[in-house]
């Protein structure tokens, strides 16, 4: 974000909705990552050139949005990449989980055809070390979190950003959340599954890089349908 004034730009437009928007970019544009925490109030006075009220007025209608996250005696983070995120998550909250795998399927399969025909040298080098850590990380949580990546740096590589924003949507869904009671092992193998050198997700990213769109999708087929089978199995009666 420049560091001179916002001069208000249009008359009917209230100062605090042009600064929300100046912040929202830095969302939308990715300058500010799902997840980070955003400049301090004194330090966005002094970025933006209004006053201290002003950008709580517009913060305010970032939180509303649901863009932001103010966390009490910390700090204000992103917790969406866009107002469309946010409208998917609600939606995919209404829908039941086979539905919601539906809907990731039909994603997988066209994001990892496009990503066996588009992706970069960097973007491999990314999903491996996503696998590469996810393998590594002992505690449950964190690899599942790795897992996340290995499929969201698929998507970046299919070049297709939309797309790639709808997935991320309905993988972080409620339905998607770890259940409650279940043990690390259980958990391991609904998230990430059972393999070893027979990993899905290890031939999704040799056919990735082999240039092989049909054996892309031969391997998200072959993970969705393990991660279907499990997730309708502990759903709550």
């Amino acid at each position: 974000m420049p560091d001179s004034r916002i001069a208000p730009t249009a008359r009917n437009i209230p100062l605090s909705v042009q600064i929300a928007e100046q912040l929202r970019s830095q969302i939308t544009s990715g300058n500010w990552e799902l997840g980070e925490k955003i400049p301090g109030e004194h330090q966005l006075v002094e970025m933006t050139g209004a006053s201290r009220n002003t950008v709580r007025e517009a913060i305010r209608g970032l939180v509303h949005a649901g863009l932001l996250e103010a966390r009490p005696g910390d700090g204000t983070y992103v917790c969406a990449s866009s107002e469309l995120e946010i409208a998917l998550q609600r939606r995919a909250a209404a829908e039941n989980v086979l539905e919601i795998f539906e809907a990731r399927e039909a994603l997988e399969l066209y994001a990892a055809r496009l990503a066996a025909e588009r992706a970069l040298p960097e973007d491999i080098d990314r999903m491996t070390r996503a696998l590469d850590r996810r393998d590594a990380e002992p505690d449950v949580a964190k690899s599942v979190e790795y897992d996340l990546d290995f499929h969201l740096e698929m998507f970046a590589a299919s070049g297709n950003q939309l797309i790639a924003d709808i997935y991320r949507s309905l993988d972080r869904s409620d339905t998607m959340s770890i259940p409650q009671g279940k043990s690390d092992k259980e958990t391991r193998q609904l998230f990430i599954g059972p393999w070893t050198d027979d990993d899905p997700h290890r031939q999704l990213l040799a056919a990735i890089r082999d240039r092989d769109p049909d054996g892309a999708a031969a391997a998200v087929v072959r993970l969705m349908d393990h991660s279907r089978s499990l997730f309708l199995q502990n759903m709550p009666k």
